[in-house]
């Protein structure tokens, strides 16, 4: 208890270790909502009676909404200070979790809850790390920042496995809802209790009025671009003209009115001026496109192996377990070597080609394959997920002044979560398109197809739908897969013409922008 009192500036040991407890559970939660959702979507699907196109709106729009927080949360921050927007978020969350957990049979005000659970859960992220760092004694912090990030790994590897559990062997998906709002309800009322006494500093007269109106005007412009995709999801964007039409041009009007409010403003809600800085612009927009490869790869990974080869999401969420033992290591690794002169292009490349290796190999098995079979795989590409991250924000960053960096980091994560939003309906659509393809090569005229189709009675239609179907998912994973492996090895030559870092010194502040640049 000794060592512990000496890590904190303010709280005795017993509340400290409650302190630390509290905000790694908030994190884990608002984390583990992102990732343990995804194995559950089949049975969200037959408990709303909506297709899987209807129901994934829910984990879209939540990174959607997650991602736009960044943007908000640092001007509440300033003018709230982080122990106020840390509670408020938390309820927020709570609230949200329990309006969910309501409203299962109306797809809309599901859809629209999880917006705000979203956005509660990017607003909770940022001053939560910070308040944690105000309790740390300066030296340290370092311990503060490597707590934080053992979470960061979540939504890949352990919110699966636990989503998995909850709807396969709990047998009820709403209980994560449940939990949720208990869980966020209890941590702002411990936050409330332990923090009680400590004032925070805030600046009364910041802007946030002004501020807070552009980016509402943002924020609405963002999920109406988000709802374009997910309306034609519906149709592979080929149909529902007017619907879409309409959409569109709401979303570029409040794109447009945005702009204008945006620079005319004296704090500004993205400062454009930030893609003046050699690789910021083109390093967010590698990351981002690379990031919706690996993310759209995983939700049809969890996807489709249950609707495809049957498994249950228990037995897809445990494939996803072995993220965890290398992610998280090779991560740490990869922060050191930078730090201590390595061309962080070196970590990046390597990890986008291991990840297209690993969607490769995942292609080439037979369908459909062992669960035993497939352990190996992901022990390979959570090898390949840890260095990905910090190598990439370290690039995209590298050349920022450093007065400017914390504001280019949010708009970093917030770009990489919005386009995480766009990756779980662009799959969706490429999914559906490529087994659209596969269909159309089975019922072509050809005389080997015609043999196998007489080995089907004439009075057995459904039957004969049922194994098309079968054969033709089982076809377009593999083909889905071969596509992202060309796509991660195209990004890991394109790394190459971005520009590294002047120098790299051991700096606690790039530790923890490295840090908070892995936030899923």
């Amino acid at each position: 208890m000794f060592k512990i009192a000496g890590y904190s500036r303010f709280l005795t040991p017993t509340q400290f270790v409650l302190f630390n407890f509290t905000l790694g559970i908030g994190h884990f939660l608002v984390l583990l909502n992102a990732g343990a959702y995804l194995p559950m979507l089949p049975y969200v699907t037959g408990s709303m009676d909506e297709g899987l196109p209807y129901v994934v709106w829910g984990q879209s729009d939540y990174f959607t909404a997650l991602g736009c927080a960044f943007l908000i949360a640092r001007p509440l921050m300033k003018r709230f200070g982080p122990k106020v927007t840390v509670i408020a978020s938390f309820l927020l969350f709570s609230f949200a979790s329990l309006g969910a957990l309501f409203v299962v049979h109306n797809l809309i005000l599901f859809t629209s809850f999880r917006v705000i659970q979203g956005f509660a859960a990017g607003l909770s992220v940022i001053p939560s790390f910070f308040l944690l760092l105000e309790y740390y004694k300066t030296e340290h912090q370092h311990i503060a920042t490597s707590l934080w990030g053992l979470a960061v790994f979540i939504p890949f590897s352990i919110g699966p496995a636990l989503g998995g559990w909850i709807a396969y062997v709990l047998g009820d998906w709403r209980f994560l809802f449940f939990a949720s709002f208990l869980i966020s309800l209890l941590i702002a009322g411990i936050l409330w209790g332990l923090l009680a006494d400590w004032e925070d500093v805030i600046d009364r007269f910041y802007p946030l009025f002004h501020q807070s109106l552009t980016f509402g005007l943002f924020f609405a412009s963002v999920l109406m671009l988000q709802e374009f995709f997910d309306v034609g999801l519906l149709s592979d964007l080929s149909s529902r003209f007017r619907e879409l039409w309409g959409m569109l041009c709401l979303t570029l009007i409040g794109f447009a009115w945005f702009q204008i409010r945006n620079a005319r403003s004296k704090t500004p809600l993205i400062s454009f001026a930030l893609f003046s800085h050699r690789n910021f612009g083109a390093g967010t927009l590698l990351f981002c496109l690379s990031f919706m490869l690996l993310q759209g790869g995983i939700i049809q990974y969890i996807i489709r192996f249950q609707l495809v080869e049957g498994y249950t999401a228990w037995h897809v969420g445990l494939l996803f377990l072995p993220l965890f033992i290398f992610s998280k290591p090779f991560s740490l690794l990869t922060q050191n070597r930078i730090q201590n002169g390595w061309d962080p292009r070196i970590p990046a490349s390597a990890s986008l080609l291991a990840i297209a290796l690993n969607f490769w190999w995942i292609s080439s098995y037979l369908r459909p394959a062992t669960w035993e079979l497939l352990l190996l795989p992901q022990l390979f590409l959570g090898a390949a997920i840890g260095p990905f991250f910090s190598s990439m924000t370290t690039l995209a960053l590298g050349h920022v002044p450093k007065n400017q960096q914390l504001n280019a980091l949010d708009l970093l994560n917030g770009a990489r979560n919005m386009g995480a939003g766009l990756a779980v309906t662009f799959s969706d659509i490429g999914w559906d398109r490529l087994q659209a393809h596969q269909w159309n090569l089975f019922t072509t005229p050809d005389p080997s197809n015609s043999l196998r189709f007489l080995s089907f009675s004439p009075i057995e239609p459904h039957r004969l739908h049922t194994e098309l179907e079968r054969v033709a998912g089982l076809l377009t994973f593999n083909d889905f897969f071969q596509l992202l492996a060309w796509g991660g090895a195209l990004s890991s030559c394109l790394v190459w013409f971005l520009t590294p870092p002047r120098t790299h010194l051991p700096d606690p502040d790039l530790i923890i922008l490295e840090n908070l640049g892995e936030e899923p």
